[in-house]
């Protein structure tokens, strides 16, 4: 009998052991970076493994640094937005909140995280065609309302559990990224600790491919292929069965926006001109259109409703300057069709917080303009096809054979 004790209680320490053991390494090592632990250069410092538990890491962050500036979107804003960007002067800490492949109502949900943890002076929202689409599903680190401290009608989540985050020290899957944190300490980052994705990953991504040219083809198969048809479904705005359209996750952010007299500014993301001819290829060009006079619409409806001047609306899209870059083995503006670079992003900065206006590149849109700007950007197209003959006829092709793909 004592044996069996004696066994029991040395099981017991061992257990114990274990666990402390665990929850301490899991603690220092920090793999997502959401614990206030010590950092040290060559054994922590790094986080490889914040990209894999994206929306997780991201909520929780936000969470610990509770900032006062933030930027919202998708990948595009990830690449190509800078929180250290001097146009946001008044603001104490500016994070790259956008979520690659993110939609509309992540962008909502984070932003109410954000902004119920401390209110936002400053909110730079980058809007992109893909994240309206209702069946669009996310990506890395699945997308959770639990994680974030208020439902999406504002009130306080009872779901929501600050001891999730120590719950997860005890986890097998936080141990094996806390050691792969330890063993990759020499990778280069994929996340910049404000948020950005580090320009380093495309590069990488770029020279995988085999270069510029094969990394815009690439994209553009993407694309055309199943970003914008998430099977079984056809892009749309509005679900079938629910009703549900994702334009009204966009009033709920405005709404919320235009109450507490947040300085908000939205842009509609400066892509290569070849993915607006992919689009195009693809039959999707009539609703880039509606999805644009739609957003315009929304804008000024919500600025009434609050007796507000509407925020500013920038369109960087179309056949300008610089969307317009021919593919070479050194580009100066894009990574390929999809994301531009912080370079290009920084002008893009310069005009949204009104430092310095670029010429042919962003127009201001709203009610009274969008037609006009909708007609101008279908003649540059023209002018494009006949300027650009090769990429043209290169992405029409590929959208043919796209097409025979998702049939």
């Amino acid at each position: 009998m004592n044996k069996s004790k004696s066994y029991l209680q040395i099981s017991g320490i061992l257990m114990l052991t274990a666990i402390i053991t665990t929850v301490s390494f899991n603690w220092f090592m920090n793999p997502y970076g959401i614990y206030h632990s010590p950092e040290i250069d060559g054994i922590n410092k790094r986080k490889p493994l914040f990209a894999g538990q994206l929306r997780l890491a991201k909520a929780w962050t936000i969470y610990k640094r509770k900032p006062d500036a933030i930027i919202l979107g998708s990948s595009r804003s990830e690449c190509g937005l800078d929180p250290n960007h001097p146009g946001w002067k008044n603001a104490q800490d500016v994070y790259n909140l956008a979520i690659s492949g993110g939609n509309m109502y992540e962008a909502l949900r984070y932003f109410q995280h954000a902004h119920a943890l401390k209110p936002q002076k400053k909110v730079v929202l980058g809007l992109d065609f893909r994240m309206f689409n209702i069946f669009e599903k996310g990506g890395a680190g699945g997308f959770k309302d639990s994680r974030l401290v208020v439902k999406a009608d504002g009130s306080v989540n009872s779901e929501f559990s600050i001891f999730e985050k120590f719950i997860m020290l005890a986890s097998m899957d936080v141990l094996r990224d806390s050691m792969k944190t330890f063993k990759k300490q020499d990778r280069d980052l994929h996340y910049l600790p404000n948020g950005k994705v580090s320009w380093k990953v495309n590069a990488k991504q770029n020279n995988k491919l085999g270069g510029y040219h094969k990394a815009f083809r690439a994209t553009e198969k993407k694309n055309m292929n199943q970003i914008w048809f998430q099977r079984p479904n056809q892009y749309d705005f509005i679900h079938p069965n629910t009703g549900q359209s994702s334009f009204d996750y966009l009033r709920g952010l405005l709404d919320t926006a235009y109450r507490d007299n947040i300085d908000l500014r939205m842009l509609v993301s400066p892509s290569h001109a070849r993915l607006w001819e992919a689009l195009h290829a693809v039959g999707l060009w009539s609703k880039f259109e509606q999805w644009k006079q739609e957003v315009v619409t929304i804008n000024e409806q919500q600025a009434k409703k609050y007796g507000k001047q509407p925020f500013p609306l920038w369109d960087f899209s179309g056949y300008n300057t610089y969307t317009t870059e021919t593919i070479t083995d050194n580009m100066k503006w894009y990574w390929e069709s999809s994301h531009y670079k912080q370079e290009l992003g920084n002008i893009v900065l310069d005009s949204v917080f009104e430092r310095k206006i670029a010429d042919d590149f962003g127009v201001l849109i709203n009610t009274k303009n969008i037609d006009k700007h909708l007609a101008d950007i279908r003649i540059k197209q023209q002018q494009y096809r006949k300027d650009h003959p090769f990429d043209a006829a290169e992405v029409l092709k590929l959208a043919e054979e796209t097409v025979r793909q998702r049939q």
